[in-house]
């Protein structure tokens, strides 16, 4: 299969710039508003990152699947632990990003043909393009430094581009002090999403 176009997927996607970084602005400012309400209940910090990469996929997930499921154009792809948007023969998911730009996930089957170049994925055309929207928070994680489209083959990164905040969009900053972590390794997200389940697909 051929290397995605960067400029194919602009075209495909700049629509949806808005609405897919307020998605993730908004899922981000919930996760500000409970960690709000731990500090001031004295719970403390998680303990791990991931528990805060999984709230926020949680979130977006709540968000990202009744709007995009009200287009059109858009056919929502929902499984038992992640969920994918299929839109103008692009085939899209929301991750947060790693260090190498890469989305963050368990190695499942599914995830491995997504990533893969030329991974198959049940249902879909083969020369699908498949995507990553992947969301970077800044170094103390108080708030979200990028969100970038990512092109990749399996651990490889091929191109990216960012998608800007929402026009009008008003990001808040809330007060709260940085997080102290001990020093672990972001295994990726794994989180099942409060919505109905697809029917089951057999994995190929």
């Amino acid at each position: 299969m051929p290397v995605p176009s960067m400029a194919d997927a602009k075209k495909a996607l700049t629509p949806l710039h808005d609405l897919i970084r307020s998605v993730i602005d908004e899922a981000w400012a919930e996760w500000r508003i409970v960690q709000r309400f731990r500090d001031e209940k004295g719970m403390g910090a998680p303990m791990y990152p991931r528990t805060v990469s999984n709230y926020v996929f949680d979130a977006i997930a709540r968000r990202a699947i009744p709007r995009f499921g009200a287009k059109d154009s858009a056919m929502v792809l929902i499984d038992a632990q992640s969920f994918k948007i299929y839109i103008n023969g692009t085939l899209i998911r929301i991750k947060k990003g790693g260090e190498d730009h890469l989305g963050c996930n368990w190695p499942t089957q599914m995830a491995l043909a997504f990533e893969e170049l030329d991974g198959q994925l049940p249902g879909l055309p083969p020369e699908t393009t498949k995507l990553e929207i992947i969301w970077l928070p800044n170094e103390i994680w108080t708030q979200i430094e990028q969100v970038l489209v990512v092109a990749r083959d399996g651990d490889k990164l091929l191109w990216q581009y960012e998608i800007p905040p929402a026009a009008g969009a008003i990001i808040e900053t809330l007060p709260i002090a940085p997080v102290t972590r001990p020093d672990t390794t972001d295994t990726g997200d794994l989180v099942k999403p409060k919505v109905a389940k697809a029917k089951k697909q057999s994995k190929s």
